[in-house]
This record gives structure tokens, sequence and C-alpha cells, in this order.
């Protein structure tokens, strides 16, 4: 029998290995990657990646027996005999699990990052690959606790050449063992990003060789096939052969020869090990690198991802075309040769269930084979695909490639694709068709394999269906359904039933606090009711894509964009207290789409999609609204029927309490998702207020219960910080001693301090809290000296200040007087219509453009770092201000930190469109006057 896990059908298929008969085929989920029988063959066991769901089904029938939700991303799955469970890898969480026969956890264990390959040997010995760190870890699981043993981390390679193989392991996933169980193969590529990022220096692929002896484990780098450099086969030219997306491999029965599936290229890639000295635990990391390729046969199927053996039969699994092929592997000898048996032996299943434009996408998105298409390839010499880097869709590898992308941000704070122009809005055909050009070496621009030049502003019409067929996939469920920003709806699409909404007031019913706090806040009245995000969203309509306004509202304006909208617009609530107009609506309705993020946003968030290794980003939220839980009469139009759903959730308020309590919201990585912004494709980081606190003092990685969280400081309803003051979360409920205020208190006293003066009185408290000046002086020789001043973050998470930064102003007002009464140093004072000195000592980020000039309003642009003196959590800057030597000692030094939410040249361009807008008042968070120098 043959079982196969059939990838994005969904489905489970049992196939006669004699004749290629489809014996059963069950649909159990939304991407299935990995199955494991029982050691009685009863049981099986299947890991859904996408629907984050680990199955048990019946090994004869396929009818399904268990199932447990896994989140997120589960994927490999290996039985163990001697413990009966199942381990399973979770990439996302990066757990493992022992699950039973009946898919109950008996064992979580935290992991290293992004778990994905298992292989058990019969010692107990648990080898997992670490798909996006490089590493193999080794677990014992012969005790009750499987104990990590040891870590390989595979080596990361440098060359001065940078077209040479070279980079840091990853994309690990298969490990591949030879029958003696001495040396194991991993699949994986090397991801060199020290260099601009296109085809030819950024991706290798690769298999690493592991030895296996107990207690010696380690990589055998001398055995390291670094495929470039490795296949000898030359073709006609005098080009050297490239093959792409190494993704399985299997060794012969006698263990003499290795067959490598290379899924992008769509080849299998033969190693003869009797052609080189064996392999010993002795190697170091120079000599012979071993067995050469000694054939690269081009395959039948579309995308081969899987290969088994059975004598010289090679049985490859064809992920796109959803059938298995029979390749004669020749037979043993060093000169045999494979061929086709039979192109398509069998089929995985019934019918594909995708629609075929969505499977064109998506075998688009894994294709690197030039051929293919020889007059618009999607690829240059079969050089990568997509798939390459964004090894499952795009978000989950995205923090992993900004983070791995080495450069220098003053110069180029670019870590994706830099040849684009419209960030992929309406104009995707054109930004594919760069992306193709510049990344993979298609479409014309790989000048050694030359095909016709796809001019991305004209193309043929074939091509442009071909990238319409690709964004079809982009673009699908439980990827980037709404293309520019990474939140999603129900099931993962871009969109919520409107009416699945709840008008925030009526959970003001019974939570009066929370919801008087809320409603005024800024989470609340981001959209509509704040002029300055209503100016800059039609900017960037303007001078972009009226689509790109989606990427601003999927955190200013969520629900509404779930909801179909794609323009903020609507009444401004600017100066409403305490949510009146809601509670005034549900007298007429109770679904209402609001601005902001409303009850329902929060907390029915699913999952929070972790875009890399610390947090999201780009509202990288999973919402779903319709299967929380509702007691009858509880949204219904009828007041008295709301009543009696009151009283039913208050004498049972488990059920209704638990609905809305999701484990998404835990923490501060639901933060992240906002609070980490990255500009669409181009994704140079905008906002990285969740990474920089991740990076300070306040994260205690050693003992996470010690650190000052996100909530800790701005769900506080002491605002200056400390311990929480207490609450009550629920009306005539108890007092609450861990109550989490939902005023949101942050920096922006200006907007929330127009409709409540106990708003900005407790927000510029707040900011207050943040930092400390000080003051000294250092004389020089010359009898001159320098005032120095110290701002120190004494209070803040994060930088100081955070977010895009130069929106905001934080600057030095300094006064220096001699002994005469001399004002002898004056710097940053603000004249009489609000324009701060140019010369003032500020601490910001200065975006600039892709030529170094100063970005205004349209920070999206952002390029390259101009500035950034922001001073980082914990730490200081000094700025010294130098005094001439004819003043006369001692000094009296004045000095005052000043804070604006909004320059005055915003405020003014705000006001052409809202006249009557107030400009903010520039407050004062720390001064100190001191007498300095000799008396």
């Amino acid at each position: 029998l043959i079982y196969s896990a059939n990838f994005e059908t969904g489905s489970v298929s049992k196939i006669n290995r004699k004749d290629g008969s489809l014996l059963a085929e069950t649909q159990i989920g939304r991407e299935i990657r990995t199955v494991a029988l029982s050691d009685d063959e009863t049981l099986l066991a299947v890991t859904d990646h996408g629907g984050d769901m680990f199955h048990i089904l019946d090994a004869d029938t396929l009818k399904p027996k268990a199932a447990r939700p896994l989140l997120s991303k589960p994927y490999g799955v290996v039985y163990d005999a001697r413990n009966e469970v199942f381990w399973v890898s979770v990439g996302e969480t990066h757990k493992l699990y022992a699950m039973d026969k009946d898919a109950r956890v008996r064992q979580e264990i935290d992991v290293a990052e992004t778990p994905r390959g298992l292989a058990l040997l019969p010692d107990g010995r648990l080898f997992i690959t670490h798909a996006l760190i490089g590493d193999v870890s080794i677990y014992d699981t012969t005790v009750a606790t499987p104990q990590l043993l040891k870590t390989i981390k595979l080596v990361k390679s440098t060359n001065d050449d940078p077209t040479k193989s070279q980079g840091l392991p990853r994309a690990l996933d298969r490990i591949v063992l030879s029958p003696d169980l001495k040396q194991a193969w991993l699949p994986h590529h090397l991801w060199n990003f020290t260099h601009p990022f296109q085809f030819q220096t950024n991706l290798f692929p690769t298999l690493s060789v592991l030895w296996m002896e107990k207690g010696k484990e380690h990589e055998i780098v001398n055995r390291r096939k670094q495929m470039f450099e490795q296949i000898n086969i030359i073709e006609a030219g005098n080009v050297q052969r490239i093959v792409s997306n190494p993704y399985d491999a299997v060794f012969s029965e006698d263990g003499t020869k290795v067959f490598a599936v290379m899924a992008g290229s769509e080849d299998l890639v033969t190693f003869d090990l009797t052609r080189a000295p064996p392999v010993s635990g002795d190697e170091g990391a120079t000599g012979t690198q071993g067995a050469l390729a000694s054939q690269i046969f081009a395959l039948p199927g579309q995308n081969p991802r899987g290969v088994v053996i059975d004598g010289e039969d090679i049985l490859v699994q064809n992920a796109m075309s959803l059938d298995i092929s029979s390749i004669s592997s020749g037979g043993g000898g060093p000169f045999s040769q494979m061929s086709v048996s039979k192109a398509s032996f069998a089929k995985l299943a019934d019918s594909d269930p995708l629609d075929p434009k969505l499977r064109r996408g998506l075998r688009l998105f894994h294709l690197a084979k030039t051929a293919a298409f020889p007059k618009s390839p999607i690829a240059g010499r079969n050089w990568m695909s997509c798939a390459s880097c964004h090894l499952t869709g795009f978000n989950y590898t995205n923090g992993y490639l900004f983070r791995d992308t080495t450069r220098d941000i003053t110069k180029n704070a670019v870590p994706g694709h830099f040849s684009l122009k419209k960030f992929v809005t309406n104009d995707f055909v054109a930004e594919y068709i760069r992306m193709i050009k510049q990344t993979q070496g298609g479409m014309g621009f790989d000048t050694q394999n030359p095909t016709p030049d796809i001019d991305p502003e004209n193309p043929p019409a074939d091509v442009a269906a071909m990238m319409h067929d690709l964004h079809t996939y982009v673009t699908s469920d439980y990827n980037l359904p709404l293309l520019s920003t990474w939140l999603r709806g129900e099931n993962g699409t871009g969109a919520v039933d409107h009416t699945d909404w709840v008008n925030p007031a009526l959970c003001g019913s019974c939570h009066t606090q929370i919801y008087n706090e809320w409603s005024g806040s800024m989470h609340r009245l981001m959209g509509e009711s704040n002029p300055y995000y209503v100016v800059l969203e039609d900017l960037a309509a303007k001078t972009v894509d009226e689509s790109f306004r989606v990427w601003c509202m999927g955190c200013h304006a969520p629900q509404a964009l779930l909801s179909g909208k794609r323009k903020t617009e609507g009444t401004s609530h600017l100066f409403e207290e305490e949510g009146a107009s809601l509670r005034s609506e549900l007298k007429e309705f109770v679904h209402a789409i609001d601005e902001g993020t409303g009850c329902l946003f929060c907390h029915r968030t699913e999952k929070v999609e972790m875009a890399g290794p610390l947090g999201g980003g780009n509202a990288s939220v999973e919402i779903s609204l319709a299967d929380r839980a509702t007691y009858p009469g509880e949204d219904s139009p009828y007041p008295p029927l709301r009543w009696l759903a009151e009283r039913s959730i208050r004498a049972e308020p488990e059920e209704h309490a638990a609905s809305y309590k999701p484990a998404a919201l835990e923490g501060p990585k639901f933060c992240s998702a906002c609070h980490e912004e990255f500009t669409p494709g181009v994704a140079a980081q905008t906002t990285s207020t969740y990474s920089e606190w991740a990076a300070s003092p306040y994260n205690n990685t050693e003992n996470p219960a010690q650190s000052t969280t996100c909530n800790d400081c701005h769900m506080n309803l002491n605002v200056t910080g400390g311990k929480p003051e207490p609450g009550i979360a629920t009306d005539d409920g108890p007092v609450s001693a861990e109550y989490r205020s939902h005023n949101f208190v942050g920096a922006q006293y200006h907007l929330v301090g127009l409709r409540s003066p106990e708003r900005r009185q407790m927000t510029i408290d707040h900011l207050k809290s943040a930092a400390h000046v000080e003051t000294s002086y250092k004389p020089k020789s010359d009898g001159s000296g320098d005032v120095v001043v110290r701002v120190s973050n004494v209070g803040a998470g994060h930088n100081l200040p955070t977010g895009v930064s130069d929106f905001r102003q934080l600057w030095l007002d300094v006064s220096v007087t001699d002994a005469d009464g001399k004002e002898v140093v004056s710097s940053g004072k603000l004249d009489k219509d609000g324009n701060l000195d140019l010369k003032a000592r500020m601490f910001a980020n200065v975006f600039g453009d892709a030529n170094a000039h100063q970005l205004g309003l349209d920070f999206w642009d952002y390029r390259q770092m101009l500035e950034d003196t922001r001073i980082p959590p914990g730490g200081h800057r000094d700025e010294a201000f130098a005094v001439p030597s004819t003043a006369k000692q001692p000094l009296k030094v004045e000095a005052k930190l000043m804070f604006r939410t909004f320059p005055q040249k915003i405020t003014d361009e705000v006001r052409k469109r809202f006249p009557d807008m107030p400009a903010p008042k520039a407050v004062e968070l720390h001064n100190v006057t001191k007498t300095l120098g000799d008396s």
C-alpha cells in the first residue's frame, strides 16, 4: 500500500502499490503535509498544516476516528511504539506534542523555533529539523519527559564571490536516514542575504549530511552537497545544470545511492556513493566532498515533493499534478540511468477540489522550471521560485527573511523586493513581473538563459493571464486575501459577515467601566474620527493607488475593511465622550460596524500569525465571529429579549467568558499584530514598537513571568506604571486586583484630550513617567565648555519615542544664562506659529527615500534611515551644548524635555482639510534648573 498526504487538496489517499488504483480517499482538512502509521498499521496519523489540526484515521477505511486542534502549523508526525504515542511537530508555536491513539495530548514540550521534520531511531533518539534557524535537535524519548540531548547547528558558510554557494541553512524539512542508520541527509537551502535581493546571489540548493552515531552526532561538513558546485553535468552551450528547491530524498535499499527530489526545477538527482570514500564520523570540515551528482533526470510530474523506493522502482509524489510517477532506477550499477516507467502511475485524488485558476497560480508559486514556459519562464536557469523563500504562503517566513537579511538601514532599509513601484496594489501584473525578473531571473532577465524579455508595463496576454493566476493564489484564503495587509476574517478569508459584529454598547450594558474607557480611547477613534489618519489614508490613495488604503485600514479600520469597505469614511466622533453615539444607536440596531478595534475584534481573535521570530505585523490576526457562544436573545434587536439574555449570562457566565478570552489575546505578541509594520512587498519596517520591547530588559526571556509587558503599562489604571490598580470589569461583579484598563493610554494626549481633559492629563502623566533629564558641565582648556544634557528612558519599554517617530516630536528646550544674565545658549524654542527651531536637538528616526531625501507624510516610501536619535529602553542619550569662553560663570542651565504629538507642518496640512482642528500644544515631560561651572 501507499498512503499519501495530498497537500492543498486537504485529503489523504490509500493506493494499491501493484496497480496504482486509488483504494480510498478522505477529505479531512485544508493542507495535509505528513502521515504516519501506528506499529500495528491500524491507525494513520495526519497533520493538517493549514487547518491547524491533528487527525487519527482508520488505516483501512481512512474514516476519521479522532481529531485535535494544534495551533499553529502542525507538520511532522512519527509513531513511537515504545511510548505508544505519535510525536508531532508544530512549527509556529515551537512545540513538540505526544499524541495518543485517541488524539489526546499526553505531553507538550517547548522546543527551538520552527520544528518541522521528524525521525525516530530505534534507540529512542528523536531528531527534529528546525526549518528557519538551521538547527537539528535531538531528544531522548526513553525517559518520562523527553530531554534535549544535543543541538546540531548546521554550518553557515561565506564566500567572497557572492555567486558561490553560501549562506544560512534554511528550509530544513525531511531527515533522510541511510539503511544502516549511520548517516542522514537533509535537503534544504542556503539563504545568502548579504547581497542585493536577486536570484544569482541569494539562494543555493543544498543537501547536508549528518553523522548519526549516538553521542557523536554532528554535521559532516565536507560531505555537504553544495548543488551548484557538485553538479558536474554540463548542458548545451557549456552551461552548468541548475536545480532548485530540494525537498525530499531516499537511499537505495543497499545504501549505495541517494535519489533527491528537486521540487522547484522538477528533477530527480542521483548521487552514487560508491564513487567516493565511505562516510566516516571522524571526518573534518575539509577533504573530499563525496559523491557528485551522476544524473539529473527531468521528471514528468509537476512539483515533485515526496519519494519512496521499492526495489528498482522509485515512486515520486507530485503535489501539483496530483499523481505518482513511477521511475526506474536502471539497476544498482554505477552507470545505470533513470527512465520513466509510467509517467502517471497513480492518481492521488479522485478530483482536484481547487479551482483551476488557483491550482495554476499555486504551481507558479512553486515553479522554477525554466522549460515549463520557455517564452516566459518564471525562473532563469531553474534557479528559484517564490516558494524558495516563502515556504508556506507568505506571512509565516517573513520575519525570518527580514531578520536574516544583512543590511545597513542607513543605506538600504529594504529587505524585500526592491524593484516594486506600487507596493503590489491594483497594478499587480507589472509588480509580479518585476519581482520575477529581479528576484528569480525569469521573464527574460537571465542573460545566460536567453528568453524573450517581458515588459512589465506591456506584457503579452498569456503572461498577464499567468500573473492573474499567481494573484489568485497570493490573495487566496489563509494567504493574503486583502493583499496589502495580513488581516484575515472567517476561515482565513478577507471578509466577515457584517451582521456578526455587535454594537460595543451592547457589551457596555454589563461592562460599563470598560466600555467607557474604550469608547474614548485611540483604539476606538482611530479611523474617521482621527483627522490626521484620514488625511494620510487619502494621501496614500492619491500617491500610490486607491487600493493601497487597505494597508492602512488593516490596523486603523479593520472591522470596516473585513466588512467590505475599502475606504475610511463616515461621521467623525472626535469630540464624543463615553461612546454616546453607540449607546444611542443601540436603541435602533445591535449589529454595527464600529471604527477602530471594537470589543469583538480583539476578543474574537482566533490567532495571531507570527510573521517571524519575534512577532507579527500589518494586522496579522485572524478574526472569527460566527462561532462565538451566544445566549438566546443576546444580540436581538428587541430590548426585552436582550434583557432576558443578560440575566442568562449573569446566571451562567462561564461559557460567555470563555468565548471572549481567546488564547491569542494573551501576552504581548497580540500587540505585535499592529505595532509592527512593514511596507508591502518592499518590507521596509516603518514601526518596530514590539520588537524594540522584545529586545529590551523589560522582556525577561529567562523568566517571562517577571517581564513588564505592554498591558502592564498601557492597560493599567496606574498610568505611571507599577502595580495594577483594582477595578470592576463586570457591573455588580467583584473588584479585580488585576483589572486591565481599556483606556489604552499611550502618547496621543492631543486627540484624546479634545474629548476629555481627564484623558489628556492621564496621557501626559503617563508620558512624564517615561523620561528623566539631568545636566552637567564639561570645561575645556581654552575656557569654553559644554553643557551636557542627558535624557534617559526610564519608563518606556520601547524606544523613546516609538512608532513612526518622525510623526512625534521629542526635543530639548535648553537655555543657558551666564553670571551677567546673558543668554549664551538657546535651543529648541517654538515660534509664534508653532514651528520648532530647526537646530533643536530631536529624538526621532528620520525616514528617507531612495535618493536620501527626507520624507514627509508619505512615510511608506521609506528606503533608508537618515537619522535615528531615539533612546532605547533603559538607555540614555547625551546632548552637548557649546558655551563660549566669553561666558561668565557660574552658568544657570534650564533644560526641558518637550513633547508634541504631531509636528506643526503635519498639523498645517491636516488643517487645510479640517480648518477647525486645534493644533497640539507642546507639553513638558521633565525639566531641570541647575547652576553649573565655577562660582
